[in-house]
């Protein structure tokens, strides 16, 4: 900057018009940093459970529920986010540095990947030698499985809204009576066997790969993405099929949807790894905290499954 530059910018500065302009100055740019960070905290708070509205008196009631569940999440980033989906944002964009969003929206998909694969292969066929449905089948091995880091021509968040709308011309065919819909006690059995390891994966993450407070809250809002696509079909599941309550025992249920609500809630301002690696132990240990939530839901999760195997 030149000599005249500064003198200038020294004159304006002790000049009382320059003073009051610095102060408006300053006092807009906390107050965006303010709403900017108080935005983005609500992008990752505490998300409602999927609502679920009007009797369920058949097959025909419970496709549309259950399916819904699987994608409910992905479809609230995708369309009802401000931000839309971060984990494609190139570095040149703000919003690529909203880490907890980021990883939030990473857990969604993966725990969305794996429910469709369930759905798929076991709630939308009679036998095993039956036919996949043609939209089931674009979904689960072409649109969800799209890496959701990829911007540009045909990029993740397309991949995914062609995915929900592949479920819902589905469910066209299920009310057409042109598709299957049918569930057995065996097709539970194996979605809860599911839900119990999209648990454990992060999981096992939390327990062993989170070495300081940098790492602490990526795996943990990772955690929350997957659990908040979990708590959306246990619950839904539950309602659509009482007797998953009954024979896995209502209190099993209702603690593993307790604890997900728990971790669903989670959003600190800063997230701590005391006691790990380079954490400090003389601070919290969130990453452990968490991790012993997320036992008490995957073990749960297997009372429920073991008592649906008797």
């Amino acid at each position: 900057m030149s000599r005249i530059g500064i003198a200038s910018l020294k004159q304006l500065f002790h000049s009382k018009s320059g003073s009051r302009s610095l102060i408006v100055v300053l006092i807009f740019l906390i107050f965006g940093i303010g709403v900017s960070i108080l935005g983005i905290r609500a992008q990752v708070a505490e998300q409602p459970v999927m609502p679920v509205t009007g009797e369920i008196k058949s097959d025909a009631d419970i496709a549309p529920l259950v399916f819904k569940a699987a994608y409910f999440s992905l479809d609230r980033e995708l369309n009802n986010s401000a931000i839309g989906w971060v984990p494609n944002d190139l570095m040149i964009s703000p919003t690529s540095w909203f880490d907890n969003k980021k990883n939030l929206q990473r857990g969604i998909i993966f725990a969305t990947r794996g429910v469709i694969n369930v759905y798929t292969t076991h709630f939308a066929r009679s036998g095993s030698g039956e036919e996949i449905n043609k939209h089931l089948l674009k979904a689960q091995t072409s649109s969800f499985p799209y890496a959701e880091d990829v911007w540009m021509f045909a990029s993740s968040e397309s991949r995914y809204k062609e995915g929900i709308q592949s479920i819902n011309s589905y469910l066209e065919d299920v009310e057409n009576g042109k598709a299957v819909f049918n569930v057995k006690t065996d097709d539970l059995y194996t979605l809860i066997d599911t839900l119990e390891s999209l648990i454990e994966m992060p999981q096992s993450r939390l327990k062993t790969g989170v070495d300081s407070h940098f790492e602490a809250d990526d795996a943990i809002y990772f955690a929350k993405g997957v659990c908040l696509v979990v708590r959306d079909v246990l619950n839904t599941v539950t309602l659509a099929y009482p007797e998953l309550m009954n024979r896995g025992g209502e209190q099993n249920v209702a603690v593993a949807l307790e604890t997900l609500d728990t971790i669903a809630s989670f959003n600190p301002l800063y997230v701590f790894a005391g006691g790990n690696k380079n954490g400090d132990s003389m601070l919290p240990n969130q990453v452990q905290a968490l991790a012993s939530k997320l036992d008490i839901t995957a073990n749960r999760l297997r009372d429920i499954k073991l008592a649906l195997d008797k």
